[in-house]
Formats: C-alpha cells, sequence, structure tokens
C-alpha cells in the first residue's frame, strides 16, 4: 500500500531519523517541509518500510528516500508519485543518499550516470577558524543582481531564489563581486553551507577558503550544527574545510535516475 504521509506519521519520522545519515531527508521534514510531499509504502498489514519525498520549487525533479525496511521497494512509488504528481514521462530524479541506501536502492533504480561520491562535512574544532576576516562582507539586497548572476555563471544548480533570505558573505573587487557564499539551511537546529563559488580569474587565492570561514563562523554563531557537502574526489576542496575545522561525518552518493516513462 502506497498513500500520503500524515503529519502525525511524518512528526513521527522526524523524532526518530539520524540526520547526519538521513541528511536530505530530514531537510524535507524541517527546513524544507513546506515546499516537499511524502508518500510512505505499508505492507498490507500497515507496517511501515519507507518512505519517499518530492521536493517543489527546483529547476529538476528533487526527490529524497528514507527506506526503514529491506523489503522497501521504490519502483512502485516512483510510478505512485509521478501519477499523483503529474511529473512528464521521461522525468529524471535526483537525490543524495548515504552508503547504506545506495547498498539497497543501487538495483532498484536505472542510473543514467554512475552516481558521484560525496561527502557530508561538519565543523567540529572550532580553534581552527582564522581570525575574523574584514575583507570578506556580509551582502544585502542591493547584491542580489550580482549573486544570481553569479550563481548562473558557477553552474550552481541547487540555488533557489528564496535562500537569498539566508545571509550571503563576499568578496568585492572594485564593486565587482569575485567571491561569494551563503547558506542552503540557515536556522537554530542547523546550518548548511551552499552556494560558494569564486570567479574564475580570481582562484587560487585564497577567497574562496575566506568566504568560507566567515560562513562558518556566522553560521555557529546561530547554531551549534554547520555542515556541508564536497565532492569526495575534489581532494583540495576537502584539504581546504578540513584547514577550517570540519570533519567528514557520512559517505553519500549523488544520483541522477528515471522516473518511468
Amino acid at each position: 500500500m502506497i498513500r500520503k504521509l500524515t503529519p502525525a506519521e511524518m512528526k513521527a519520522l522526524l523524532n526518530s531519523i539520524n540526520r547526519e545519515q538521513h541528511f536530505l531527508y530530514y531537510s524535507y521534514l524541517t527546513s524544507r517541509k513546506q515546499n516537499a510531499v511524502h508518500y510512505g509504502q505499508f505492507t498490507d498489514r500497515g507496517d511501515f518500510l519507507g518512505a519517499l519525498a518530492y521536493l517543489r520549487g527546483l529547476p529538476f525533479d528533487a526527490f529524497s528516500v528514507y527506506p526503514v525496511q529491506d523489503s522497501f521497494r521504490i519502483r512502485p512509488l516512483l510510478s505512485f508519485m509521478k501519477q499523483e504528481l503529474q511529473l512528464p514521462d521521461h522525468t529524471v530524479g535526483n537525490f543524495i543518499i548515504n552508503e547504506e541506501e545506495m547498498a539497497l536502492l543501487a538495483s532498484q533504480l536505472e542510473f543514467l550516470k554512475p552516481p558521484k561520491e560525496l561527502l557530508l562535512m561538519k565543523h567540529v574544532h572550532q580553534e581552527a577558524l582564522p581570525p575574523e576576516d574584514e575583507y570578506v562582507v556580509p551582502l544585502g539586497p542591493s547584491h542580489f543582481d550580482q549573486i544570481e548572476s553569479k550563481m548562473a555563471e558557477l553552474q550552481t544548480m541547487a540555488f533557489t531564489r528564496e535562500e537569498l533570505r539566508h545571509p550571503f558573505y563576499g568578496v568585492l573587487e572594485q564593486r565587482d563581486l569575485i567571491a561569494v557564499g551563503g547558506y542552503h539551511i540557515y536556522n537554530d537546529d542547523y546550518v548548511e553551507l551552499g552556494n560558494i563559488g569564486t570567479d574564475v580569474s580570481w582562484r587560487r587565492q585564497g577567497f574562496g577558503k575566506r568566504v568560507c570561514a566567515e560562513l562558518t563562523r556566522k553560521g555557529r554563531e546561530v547554531a551549534p550544527h554547520v555542515y556541508l557537502n564536497v565532492m569526495e574526489d575534489n581532494e583540495g576542496a576537502v584539504r581546504l574545510y578540513e584547514s577550517l575545522g570540519y570533519e567528514p561525518v557520512c559517505k553519500q552518493y549523488i544520483a541522477e535516475f528515471t522516473v518511468g516513462s
């Protein structure tokens, strides 16, 4: 049996879920809940097997999955949600899953390309942050057009305009925005850094690290848990984040898959 989850069921999931092991799904239950819809899979006796959620408002079809039992099957859920949400034929789904979920779902999905390995990192060493940097400045509404332009230039596909309600910081050179960063999640529960990038002509000069340090410092002021995601094969970025006090807490995969014809 497949049906939409009730608010009480989602609250029960939230009370039992491990945020760091199911980082994306946790966000669909909390900070992204207004734009997310959740469906559950149950046995004929009503036993809960797992859930699949869809997030509205992104420029791609974003899903998040939370298997509970090994007997969870994602294909029936995808077919059901495709019809319920009126997704077009040949829709390509995207999600981030951990290693355990990958082991369960790999044989059930048709990936369009090999999933990419991703590390969830958490800031744990406050003493590793450098002193506050006056060169990195807060960006306000007058910079929003520049931020959006830079996000498009950097091809940050997960950026949405509503994230401009969160703080952004950057480096300006003669009023040009040469490095920028912000947050995907920003509340007193936890913070997730994102939308970080440096103009091509200004790279390898430490601006990205300076912006990341400032974002981390400001994030730690509002929440005890500060995270970011980085591709595992981007060894330079991993070392940079480690130098700022981050440690890997979960290995994940970014996957693109066919939802169904």
